[in-house]
């Protein structure tokens, strides 16, 4: 869940500096473009560790 959080942290950091950016900018579409991809990313890897499957003990 680290990495989960990892990624999400550094989406939310993407999407701040892209909030300060002019919208025609292509700064502006790489980083929400970079946003998305690392949300997913997070999304993905919370899936993935909720559906591990278990050790017996």
């Amino acid at each position: 869940m680290r990495i989960a959080g990892a990624l999400l942290y550094t989406a939310l950091v993407a999407i701040a500096f892209a909030s300060g950016i002019d919208r025609s900018s292509p700064w502006w579409v790489a980083l929400v473009a970079t946003f998305l991809a690392l949300f997913l990313a997070a999304l993905i890897r919370v899936h993935a560790v909720i559906n591990a499957p278990r050790e017996d003990r």
